[in-house]
């Protein structure tokens, strides 16, 4: 009898929000995916294009690769984020969800300011500086919430200081 009554109220001790559902992690991943590049679309759209540069790093990436990079870092860094904002319940992840929404509004005025400036290098470093800073803000927070989380922070990890890196060794090309 009383396994019965337990199974029967088990349902009211758990929480069937969306941040708890298998399913949030798939709504976070694509909804990252899809602000970033929503934000890529309105800068190529109604932004006019970069002018090319006079001279491009020997190592540095065609455009389509950024993209490409971009489309694993955004639903990762989502899954890391759905993956913090599961503890709510037993800690305050208010002020790491307030850090994830201000760093992917900065991600998504990346393109529009990198193109209002001309695609002038030392706009685009100093944006990226800041993401290398963001990112490693953003590490340190989730991982005190979800060890996991930090995992799936490490393609953002690895690219934000590599591109910091390109964007510098363009600035240095193009002066």
């Amino acid at each position: 009898m009383k396994r019965n009554k337990r199974a029967a109220t088990a349902h009211l001790t758990r929480s069937d929000s969306l941040l708890d559902a298998p399913g949030g992690a798939i709504a976070f991943a694509l909804g990252t995916l899809l602000l970033g590049f929503l934000a890529a679309w309105v800068g190529f759209t109604f932004v006019p294009p970069v002018p090319p540069y006079r001279q491009l790093p020997f190592l540095y990436p065609p455009l389509w690769f950024f993209w490409a990079v971009w489309l694993v870092i955004y639903p990762s860094w989502g899954v890391a984020t759905w993956l913090v904002s599961r503890k709510h319940a037993v800690a305050d992840v208010r002020g790491v969800l307030a850090l994830y929404v201000i760093t992917l509004m900065g991600n998504t005025l990346f393109l529009p300011i990198g193109n209002l400036s001309g695609g002038n290098p030392a706009v685009l470093s100093l944006m990226d500086a800041n993401g290398v800073f963001s990112s490693w803000v953003m590490f340190w927070l989730y991982t005190r919430y979800s060890k996991r989380a930090g995992w799936f922070l490490l393609p953002l990890l690895i690219w934000m200081p590599l591109t910091f890196l390109l964007k510098l060794w363009l600035w240095q090309l193009n002066r």
